[in-house]
């Protein structure tokens, strides 16, 4: 029981925020310089180098330089470690420097990776099933790491339910069998007709 409240998300409020933040477009601060950092104390939108310079702004906040690796974002290591463990998450090289990346990948991005690997397929991410380079991980993200912790923590809400209470059953609707979705893109002609004979 005294573990439940110490979870993860719940000590690092920023993490939803940061899930949800776009990076790498313009500052609100009318500066030609990209977004790349994200304080972790205000949690609110990404700021540029210039707001992260600025004397008056973020001054003394724990910020995050947020970094672009294959048109995604990513965070160091040596960033993060202090604020999230991020042992468990597949690490990848930017610039010499290991980083993370902070979403997870998209599907498009897992057929790829299928593709180019001829179909062979290896260790898995837990959450969203991409293949990871590296066995000790567990996560491609941390996007996935929080959602895994999330769902483990709804299935203990579940348990602590109290046997003695009445549960309502519920009724299973039966199953509507589908066609499978065709990828032809135009109809069949139809049934083949001969010729008539002359």
């Amino acid at each position: 029981m005294g573990g439940k409240g110490n979870s993860m998300t719940d000590n690092s409020a920023w993490l939803r925020p940061l899930l949800q933040t776009e990076f790498y477009r313009l500052c609100e601060c009318k500066s030609t310089k990209q977004c790349s950092f994200y304080c972790t104390d205000c949690m609110g939108s990404p700021f540029c180098e210039d707001c992260y310079n600025h004397p008056h702004k973020h001054q003394g906040h724990q910020s995050l330089r947020v970094y672009k690796s294959s048109s995604r974002a990513g965070i160091r290591i040596g960033g993060i470690k202090n604020l999230l463990d991020v042992s468990d998450i597949q690490t990848y090289i930017c610039n010499s420097a290991k980083i993370v990346y902070i979403n997870r990948k998209r599907r498009q991005e897992h057929e790829n990776r299928i593709n180019n690997n001829n179909g062979r397929m290896g260790d898995k991410c837990q959450v969203c099933g991409y293949e990871l380079q590296c066995s000790a991980s567990k996560f491609c993200s941390i996007e996935c790491k929080v959602n895994s912790e999330v769902d483990v923590k709804e299935e203990t809400n579940n348990e602590d339910v109290d046997p003695t209470s009445t549960a309502h059953p519920t009724c299973q609707e039966p199953e509507i069998k589908t066609k499978p979705k065709s990828y032809r893109k135009r109809k069949r002609k139809g049934i083949p007709r001969r010729a008539p004979f002359f």
